[in-house]
């Protein structure tokens, strides 16, 4: 569904059950808040199946860094890449003309002390470790000049956004170009409306959803609803 056709489902919904439409603005708003509430199920399950990975795939990013973005083991991971949740850290090195990667373990503050304390496993340049420091900043040890290496994690949902143009005074023209969708496969974006629906305390099942898109596949088809 593009951005329009989940607003008119919404608006169905809504309709519906409490005899009101909401503005698109107010569309806009608990649409993202039901993928915020879905992602939130999804995110601590991210690596207990290949179908959760699968629903979580459009956020994931790898994003590279070198040493000048690295600053006495700090690496802070820009802004705008809207980080959100840390999947993994590694860094790669040469040696005789080599390239070799190395995974950095992430510990907790509590235990990262008694890790470079260890004489048994020691931490070295080659075999780091790392602890989340901030929400976008990650430290790795030891603090050497720098790391290249490669920080991988899920990044904030896009905020679905309808841009339209209003047509003599009143009747609203989908601008899709302008628009911003929703990331989500289309297996997962009934969830996020269905959430959307139960954050203003609406609640339907799936069966009821099913029920809808037949009705509007029969309507399409039969030549309503076109726009």
């Amino acid at each position: 569904m593009n951005i329009s056709e989940c607003f008119d489902f919404l608006n169905f919904w809504i309709n519906k059950i409490q005899g009101a439409y909401y503005p698109i603005s107010d569309l806009e708003l608990i649409t993202d808040r039901g993928q915020m509430s879905l992602y939130s199920d999804l995110q601590p399950k991210y690596a207990t199946s290949q179908h959760i990975k699968d629903a979580l795939a459009p956020f994931r990013v790898t994003w590279n860094f070198t040493p000048t973005d690295t600053i006495s083991g700090y690496i802070p991971i820009p802004s705008n890449l809207n980080y959100l949740n840390l999947l993994d850290v590694s860094i790669s090195y040469a040696i005789s003309n080599r390239t070799l990667y190395a995974p950095v373990t992430m510990y907790n503050e509590d235990v990262v002390s008694t890790r470079l304390n260890s004489q048994i496993d020691p931490v070295t340049i080659t075999s780091p470790i790392g602890e989340m420091v901030g929400q976008r900043l990650i430290r790795i040890y030891p603090q050497g000049s720098g790391y290249n290496g490669t920080v991988r994690f899920l990044r904030r949902p896009a905020k679905p956004v309808m841009a339209y143009t209003v047509v003599s005074g009143r009747v609203i023209v989908y601008d899709p170009i302008n628009s911003v969708q929703l990331e989500w496969s289309e297996e997962w974006q009934n969830s996020v409306l269905i959430k959307a629906l139960k954050s203003i305390g609406i609640n339907i099942s799936d069966q009821e959803v099913q029920q809808w898109s037949e009705q509007q596949s029969q309507q399409n088809a039969g030549g309503m609803n076109r726009t």
